[in-house]
């Protein structure tokens, strides 16, 4: 499918094209159906203003109305402020109880099948609306979930008023059975996206570009895709000789390389000697880990470099050096934000208190850092970000989280013995 901003009789209009070899047609009839039923139902969505099939080509298209000065709900979401993003929920809920209330669900319920326009909220992706009893409680409290479950768990807190909010409009009951089973559901749904996500991190889908050589394997954002950067996968070491090493160390070498006009930082994971060879050679790199942690951090919402890439050597299946790509963010470790004189005694006590919530927050989804230094905390346009993933776990057994979460604890408090900076955590622990 192909969908653009276009021209027809006069108008601007957004295209969707239907391309998929045997099956455009297909597609095109599920869109063509869901509009019709959004349209019978009075429900807002754009309008439809012209469909068929090319005439030669076994490509079919829908032409809609172009909403000015529209936004996916998704980033209008991010972008706002929290009293917003309550407003946006209620109109949100609003819109769904209405689906649900004409006898309809949105199969593929998320954030970017909505647009905002001048206000008002429309309905997107006529494909994966399909008739329901809209009546059938469970039904209509597990298509809630599926919504709940495409936020961030931090958004958790915001459930139960949503929930009492469509009861209302619904005229139904609200009690907290209802509320404990969304919650479960909600939790098992975002468990399997999670699980979904985290498989395509290892494999071409549209959102990544996998290699595999006999000596090298590859894996690339699609977005950051491009000649130049392919070159830089080729051969990375090339680029970080002719660079500045931020750290040039036994272990790891970590430099800044340009590609594409964009700043990114690269992390060479190295082989020391060959018994350091030969215990790597059979597991997964930490690079890897580095990048299935990282993907796994912002599936949570959690502040980390954005991962580019990750780079395998190889000699068939045995692996060798290994190297992790993020994005190179602005800012500066913990150590040299809080002993700086520039920083005063508020600015310092509220960025402790944002490491310390952020702390909380990946270790409330039973997640462990394993090596939580202040210098793998950074301090970015007043916010901080963890790095350096390639020790962190997601644990499913309670002990070994314990274990790893109390390591977690001792190893951050080691941060501050001696320093000036004791003082600005003692009122803020986790």
């Amino acid at each position: 499918r192909i969908s653009c901003i276009g021209q027809w009789q006069g108008k601007t209009v957004f295209a969707k094209f239907f391309i998929a070899p045997k099956r455009a047609e297909i597609h095109w009839h599920k869109e063509q159906k869901g509009f019709q039923l959004l349209t019978e139902k009075k429900i807002l969505s754009p309008k439809v203003l012209h469909e068929g099939k090319h005439k030669q080509d076994e490509i079919y298209f829908i032409l809609y109305e172009f909403l000015g000065n529209a936004t996916d709900l998704k980033p209008a979401w991010e972008n706002s402020a929290e009293p917003e993003q309550q407003l946006l929920l209620k109109q949100l809920i609003n819109t769904v109880a209405e689906h649900h209330k004409q006898n309809l669900i949105q199969q593929d319920l998320h954030l970017n099948n909505f647009l905002i326009s001048n206000k008002q909220l429309y309905t997107l992706d006529g494909a994966d609306i399909t008739k329901v009893d809209g009546n059938d409680q469970q039904i209509a409290f597990n298509n809630l979930a599926l919504l709940f479950a495409q936020f961030y768990p931090s958004n958790d807190h915001n459930i139960k008023a949503a929930l009492k909010d469509y009861c209302k409009l619904r005229h139904w009951q609200f009690s907290k059975s209802i509320l404990s089973q969304v919650k479960s559901a909600t939790l098992e749904i975002r468990e399997k996206r999670k699980l979904d996500r985290l498989s395509k991190t290892k494999r071409s889908c549209s959102l990544f570009f996998y290699q595999q050589t006999w000596d090298q394997q590859t894996i690339c954002a699609r977005k950051y895709r491009s000649t130049e950067m392919q070159a830089f996968l080729d051969a990375p070491d090339s680029y970080i000789k002719q660079t500045s090493l931020l750290k040039d160390g036994n272990t790891c070498t970590v430099a800044i390389v340009t590609i594409d006009n964009i700043e990114m930082v690269v992390k060479r994971y190295n082989i020391k000697n060959w018994q350091h060879a030969f215990s790597r050679a059979f597991r997964c790199s930490r690079a890897i880990d580095s990048w299935v942690s990282a993907h796994l951090l912002q599936f949570y919402g959690i502040p980390t470099p954005e991962p580019v890439a990750v780079i395998e050597k190889r000699w068939g299946p045995l692996r060798k050096e290994a190297y992790f790509v993020t994005k190179l963010i602005a800012g500066e470790t913990g150590d040299l934000y809080f002993n700086s004189d520039k920083n005063s005694l508020e600015e310092k006590k509220a960025i402790a208190e944002s490491t310390v919530k952020l702390l909380k927050s990946i270790h409330a989804l039973n997640i462990s850092h394993g090596d939580l230094k202040i210098t793998n905390i950074m301090i970015s346009d007043s916010d901080p970000v963890i790095i350096d993933l390639d020790s962190m776990k997601e644990h499913k057994v309670v002990n070994s989280f314990e274990k790893a979460f109390n390591k977690d604890k001792q190893r951050f408090l080691q941060n501050w013995q001696g320093l000036n900076i004791q003082e600005i955590f003692k009122s803020h622990t986790f």
